[in-house]
């Protein structure tokens, strides 16, 4: 092939026209790279509809992840069916693989869904395929065939994968990852022996059970000499049943026999209930994991797992570990020890957020919130044993002996945390039914310095502290505070909240005549001070919460008000990117100017308090201040909008009393080069910004005041699970390996 001329794509192909501007005017290379950041598949399948050169674009990038969703009933949009005239999505995305030129585009490939199979009983009893199923592996193994540059598969159907299909993948040179979900019905199917793939990196298999359709997979297990990444789920059923009817050896024996032991780095089961052997140690090598995943799938696991659970060491013999991160969804003395017996984690998760959970108030994951349920106590659904369910009363201990055992593991984890992986640890997700103490925040944040991603649960009477030991971790980007496990409900009835855009930035001061410092942090504070003014209904939410989940129901404008002064900081605050608060979470960005807040000295003002009250308004009018068409205050025009704040230069003194015995953070900062610079270029000398002693009753924070009359506050606004999916505390809170 002739070498193409660089200046081919700094050019456009078309001509400045009178109508305006047009994508077609840019650069090729810089079309190309817009079209590459486009996620929406629709949005990709119109620009490939619009003109020659965006299809030739477009067309790579709608084809190099196919998501084809099968469905057992015809859908609707509309009025009109989906695929009217033609056939179902499903089979005709299968049919444009098949017979058009584009499977060389695919380079990942998802099939899911529910398949339809009709008289599945009938065939079964007679020891035949269902003719539906039997054609429709012959289509996928098709558009296999023409796939020559597929990476990835994924066979996600409620149907079973039959050999047809596992013989074309054995032929396709660049596989990495693949993944298989077995059908949960227990009709019989022909079983087989999935075959060794020398390139696979990453295999997932799903919905495992012995007594549905046991396949072979220790030879895909013995012959994958790459694979680095083993996802096995099994499922719940036998868990739930307490039935043990799985045996790692039968998935790893051919590995013991040719003494070859599996090596991987990121190893994750899901309702295992297995015991534990000898020849597992053979068949597996524990020094190269770096990445360990175990899910039980339930937060309440009966009593009779024990017999199983115990079988497996806490310790590896002349072994040494070399795990980076953990995940789990519960929690025991065993698992404690096993966590002291090494060092070096970098990242360690906790799961709360449960599939049959009612802990529904530190989820902001689609379809899961505060109306999603009342909270009540959960309920398992194991089989009776002698009688009794494994977690009935009758089975259970004395709540003051299992509080007693709770508190017992939850410092077990907190001393091996601390001891072992403190100086290590980057991510930590606690449990939500550790509410931690002011002390025990201060012994985590001594011994963490470097966290960057911090989930925790915190006393309600200790939401004070915290502020102040925050700061203290000068690499934190996420902080995410949960609900604690068993608090009561918000008190909806009385709520003002109201929910808002997601995505709205920081709105005018419709509620308040001036927001509430550190309120927040410490929502005890109107109790103890003489407040700002507040609308009565939310002045007595506040004074009479019972929990964080109170504070956070409240109108998400109203959050935002009272959060942008204490996080206003950027010297304390500065790496802050998100906040999060039981379902909520809220993006921090940059800083702007607002005028002083103004007190409210008395409950019922006077004609003439109310005056003086507003004499700081009008000065601060004549200054250039002007009021919007909402009634909130505007900057004047000589002030930037989006002003970042400079570095500090109060005395020590004036910062909060350390509980951590380390020195204050304005040293470090006044000798920062690039805080420096960054002030002389943004602020003038007359606008560095300091703490006023006088506000210092407002909270552990006094806003940031600058000479020329000001205080600095921060633009925040409510994000989604689209932003939140991006951070680990968040995205892995979840039971999916």
């Amino acid at each position: 092939m002739a070498a193409v001329n660089r200046n081919m794509f700094d050019a456009s192909i078309a001509t400045d026209r009178p109508g305006g501007a047009s994508l077609m005017l840019l650069p090729l290379n810089l079309i190309a790279q817009i079209v590459s950041n486009v996620e929406d598949t629709g949005d990709t399948a119109r620009l490939c509809r619009t003109c020659r050169v965006l299809n030739y674009m477009a067309l790579p990038q709608l084809y190099r992840r196919l998501t084809l969703t099968s469905y057992d009933k015809i859908r609707y949009r509309g009025e009109q069916p989906e695929g009217i005239g033609s056939a179902s999505p499903f089979t005709m995305g299968l049919n444009a693989v098949i017979a058009r030129p584009y499977a060389t585009l695919v380079r990942s490939i998802t099939l899911r869904g529910d398949w339809k199979e009709t008289d599945i009983e009938e065939y079964a009893q007679v020891g035949r395929v269902p003719d539906s199923s039997m054609m429709l592996n012959i289509a996928v193994r098709a558009a296999v065939d023409r796939m020559t540059n597929l990476e990835s598969f994924s066979w996600e159907l409620n149907t079973k994968m039959l050999d047809t299909v596992y013989t074309g993948l054995t032929k396709l040179p660049k596989l990495t990852s693949l993944t298989i979900r077995f059908p949960s019905t227990r009709h019989p199917q022909p079983t087989f022996v999935l075959p060794g793939m020398p390139n696979l990196r990453c295999l997932k298999i799903t919905d495992i059970d012995p007594l549905c359709y046991p396949d072979d997979i220790s030879t895909i297990l013995l012959k994958s000499r790459k694979l680095r990444e083993l996802k096995l789920h099994w499922s719940p059923r036998m868990r739930l049943a307490q039935e043990p009817s799985v045996s790692l050896n039968d998935y790893f024996r051919k590995c013991t026999a040719a003494k070859q032991p599996l090596s991987v780095k990121k190893l994750s089961f899901q309702n295992l209930y297995a015991f534990h052997s000898e020849e597992f140690n053979i068949s597996f090598d524990p020094t190269t994991v770096e990445d360990v995943t175990f899910l039980n799938g339930s937060d309440t696991v009966g009593l009779m797992n024990t017999f199983v659970e115990n079988s497996w060491p806490t310790m590896m013999p002349d072994r040494k570990l070399k795990i980076r991160s953990m995940r789990m969804d519960t929690v025991s003395k065993r698992n404690s020890e096993f966590i002291g017996n090494f060092t070096g984690l970098e990242r360690l998760y906790f799961v709360n957020v449960f599939d049959n959970s009612s802990d529904y108030l530190n989820s902001p994951r689609p379809g899961m919130g505060p109306t999603s349920a009342a909270l009540t106590p959960p309920v398992s659904d194991s089989p009776a044993v002698n009688g009794t369910t494994a977690n009935s009363p009758a089975t259970a201990a004395s709540p003051a002996s299992q509080l007693n055992i709770a508190l017992s593991v939850r410092d077990s984890y907190l001393a091996n945390i601390t001891i072992n992986h403190g100086a290590t640890l980057r991510h930590l997700l606690l449990c939500s039914k550790w509410p931690l103490s002011t002390s025990m925040i201060a012994r985590l944040v001594h011994s963490c310095p470097n966290l960057e991603q911090l989930a925790l649960a915190t006393d309600f009477s200790s939401m004070d502290s915290l502020s102040m030991l925050v700061p203290f971790l000068r690499k934190l980007v996420a902080l995410r505070l949960l609900i604690p496990a068993g608090s009561p409900a918000p008190q909806s009835g009385a709520s003002t909240n109201a929910p808002s855009s997601a995505t709205s930035t920081h709105p005018g001061d419709p509620y308040l005549k001036s927001a509430v410092p550190n309120s927040v942090a410490n929502p005890h504070l109107i109790a103890k001070t003489s407040m700002y003014s507040l609308p009565k209904e939310t002045e007595n939410i506040i004074l009479n919460a019972r929990s964080l989940a109170d504070i956070v129901d409240l109108d998400d404008d109203l959050l935002i008000q009272m959060m942008s002064y204490d996080l206003a900081d950027h010297q304390i605050f500065g790496n802050v990117k998100v906040v999060g608060m039981g379902w909520k979470a809220f993006e921090l960005r940059d800083l702007y100017k607002a005028p002083i807040p103004t007190r409210a000295n008395s409950e019922d003002q006077s004609p003439t308090s109310a005056t003086a009250e507003e004499q700081p308004r009008q000065s601060n009018g004549m200054n250039g201040n002007t009021r919007n068409e909402s009634g909130s205050l505007r900057e004047p025009a000589h002030t930037p909008s989006k002003s970042p704040a400079a570095p500090s230069t109060t005395p020590a003194a004036n910062m909060p009393t350390s509980t951590l015995g380390k020195r204050t953070r304005d040293d470090d900062y006044d000798n920062t080069p690039q805080n420096a610079s960054l002030a002389s270029e943004t602020a003038p000398t007359s606008d560095y910004p300091f703490r006023d002693p006088s506000l210092s009753n407002c909270g552990h924070f006094p806003p940031v005041l600058t000479n020329d009359g000001f205080v600095y506050r921060r633009h925040m606004r409510r994000v989604g699970w689209e932003v939140l999916k991006n951070w680990e505390i968040w995205a892995l809170d979840a039971q999916e390996i």
